[in-house]
């Protein structure tokens, strides 16, 4: 019998090498891509995470999205795809919106077209909360207004995969997901600035008043809803994945000087533009159509990610 495989783009990023490693652990064989784009943080990052992954069941392909040849993947039979790729993150000036283009529209268009090529049963594709603008506070049904070059490229991205569906029936599923975090956060977000400053006994930036609110959802959260969501959830299906808590920056701050016993040295400069300011998103129809939930509280999760940072840097 042929192997099926579901394909994960971004496999060496946060979110994508947990993807990969539910899959491989639920004995599901894997394809794993990633073109470990510098932009944002060391790639030696990505190599630990892409290192780690190791399994009978996965095939580990260095591929470009932007640019390399699709017809080397048509040798595999591959029912699935999840869409974890992306350049995340804030800039400032627009005149940097290239590589939010380039990684998070073209390189899906050129993903899309090769999923016409195949065919499969479900194309799940990362979204995030940014599409919604300063206020990402309610359903899936408020208003889009993204701010900032990631959260327009985001909503065009969106907007490219309905399309994809309404022409050729590309089996899209889309999934907002809400300020990602726990174990092996990208260094560039603020919980592990935060917990790297009170390490190291550093300055943190704090942009605005700290009393922004995120909800804040765990990575192994994350995680499930998105397998959840490959098997389950209907096809153009636009989902909020956050999780139940909201909390300001100051009170992520204080958790992390309490769980660390040490005070973080904090330095306070004007908000960035672009900058959400309140996130509370309401998760009611993921839980409805997928049968899930955030199992994991701000304080546990948060508990978590000091005690690997912790690890990481004792070892």
């Amino acid at each position: 019998m042929t192997q099926k495989f579901t394909l994960v783009t971004g496999a060496a990023g946060f979110i994508g090498s947990r993807v990969c490693q539910q899959l491989i652990s639920e004995g599901r064989p894997v394809i794993a891509l990633d073109c470990f784009l510098p932009n944002l943080y060391s790639n030696e990052i990505k190599r630990l995470r892409w290192d780690k992954l190791d399994a009978s069941n996965l095939i580990k392909i260095e591929f470009d999205l932007r640019i390399d040849d699709f017809s080397r993947l048509l040798e595999f039979e591959i029912d699935s795809i999840i869409n974890e790729a992306a350049m995340p993150g804030l800039m400032s000036n627009w005149s940097q919106f290239s590589p939010y283009y380039e990684c998070n529209i073209s390189a899906l268009n050129r993903l899309l077209e090769f999923s016409r090529r195949i065919n499969i049963r479900s194309f799940v594709q990362a979204s995030t909360s940014s599409v919604y603008g300063k206020q990402a506070i309610g359903s899936e049904s408020q208003e889009l207004n993204p701010t900032s070059p990631y959260g327009v490229s985001k909503l065009a991205a969106e907007k490219l995969l309905l399309a994809y569906n309404e022409w050729y029936g590309t089996p899209v599923k889309i999934l907002r997901y809400f300020s990602v975090y726990g174990p092996h956060q990208r260094p560039d977000m603020a919980y592990s600035k935060i917990i790297t400053s009170l390490i190291n006994g550093t300055e943190f930036n704090v942009y605005g008043d700290g009393e922004q609110r995120r909800s804040n959802t765990y990575i192994d959260d994350i995680v499930a809803a998105t397998l959840l969501a490959e098997e389950k959830a209907p096809i153009r299906s636009i989902l909020n994945i956050s999780g139940d808590e909201t909390i300001t920056l100051n009170r992520a701050i204080e958790i992390l000087e309490d769980l660390s016993g040490r005070k973080l040295k904090r330095i306070f400069s004007p908000s960035r533009t672009g900058d959400q300011r309140d996130t509370s998103g309401f998760n009611s129809r993921a839980k409805e159509l997928l049968n899930w939930n955030a199992e994991v509280s701000i304080e546990d999760g948060l508990r978590n990610q000091l005690r690997a940072h912790l690890d990481l840097s004792n070892n």
